[in-house]
This record gives structure tokens, C-alpha cells and sequence, in this order.
């Protein structure tokens, strides 16, 4: 197990705030956050993809209560892979959830980016478990490029519904 160190603190920091945004800014935030416009904008959305979305945003939020503790060091390495562990399912059953949703319609593009977001959202907390088992620095880079990417995939979904109204 690797231990928690300055260089992993900052790597770390950066894999946070990147969760952050993905979570403050969905869904459909214009770079505020004003609850009563998200409200409005995922109202019209047909129910099934507003579920999905909140039920994303709820876990992601979760998930992202436990990293905090991480980063301010009441857990060490194993039991936050223990956690990630724990709430791998969660994601990948929401990424199932979405690709069983398959919107069709106006929404196809949308639900697709959406889903290659919670994937990709995926894939970064499965690097960073790895990270945080093996000290592999790739591994470090490759959860936040994952994380990224998911970052860019959801705001090109957001996009996709914008250009619906």
C-alpha cells in the first residue's frame, strides 16, 4: 500500500475539484450554479432521463463525500480502495441503467454523450482505486484524464439538450 504524500495531495486535489465541477455545474449549468434554473432545465426532460441524471448526481455526490474525507486524511489508502471498492457497482449500475434507457428521438445524442460521461466517470474511480493500491503514477493520470473526459462528454450532453428548445 502507498502511503498519502505531498505529490499524491496535490494529484488528489486536482481529481477533486474536477468532481466538483462535474457535480456543481450539472446538470445544464450555464458556469453558475443557480438551483432553480437546473431544476428547470432537466424539468421538461422526458422523466426517465431526469431520473437518471439525479440519481448520477446523488451517487457522484456521495462518492465525492468520502474522497473529501480522504484528502483531509481521516482515511488512509485501504479503506478509500475499500470504499471505491464498495461503490463501483453503485456507478456501474447507472451506467447499465443508462444504456438501458436508450432514448431514441430528439434525445438519442444526448443520452449517448451521457452515457459515454458516466463511463468514462467509471473508469476514473476504477484508475484511481489502482492508483491508490499500487502508487503507479499512470494509473494516477489516466483516473484523471477519465474523469475529464467525462467532464467534456456530460457538457456535450447538456449541449445536445440545449439545442433541443
Amino acid at each position: 500500500m502507498c502511503r498519502y504524500n505531498n505529490r499524491f495531495n496535490s494529484i488528489f486535489t486536482i481529481l477533486i475539484i474536477a468532481a466538483f465541477f462535474i457535480f456543481i455545474f450539472s446538470p445544464l449549468g450555464s458556469g453558475h450554479v443557480d438551483a432553480a434554473s437546473v431544476t428547470r432545465d432537466i424539468s421538461s426532460l422526458p422523466i426517465s432521463f431526469k431520473d437518471l441524471i439525479n440519481k448520477s448526481r446523488n451517487l457522484t455526490q456521495s462518492y465525492q463525500n468520502e474522497t473529501s474525507k480522504f484528502a483531509d486524511g481521516k482515511y488512509n489508502n485501504q479503506t478509500m480502495v475499500s470504499i471505491t471498492n464498495d461503490y463501483l457497482p453503485k456507478f456501474q449500475k447507472v451506467v447499465d441503467d443508462s444504456k438501458i434507457l436508450q432514448m431514441t428521438g430528439q434525445y438519442y445524442n444526448a443520452s449517448t454523450l451521457y452515457t459515454k460521461s458516466l463511463e468514462s466517470e467509471l473508469q476514473s474511480y476504477i484508475h484511481f482505486r489502482n492508483y491508490l493500491s499500487t502508487a503507479n503514477s499512470t494509473e494516477s493520470e489516466a483516473s484523471m484524464q477519465s474523469l475529464a473526459d467525462a467532464f467534456n462528454y456530460e457538457n456535450e450532453s447538456f449541449d445536445a439538450i440545449r439545442s433541443i428548445r
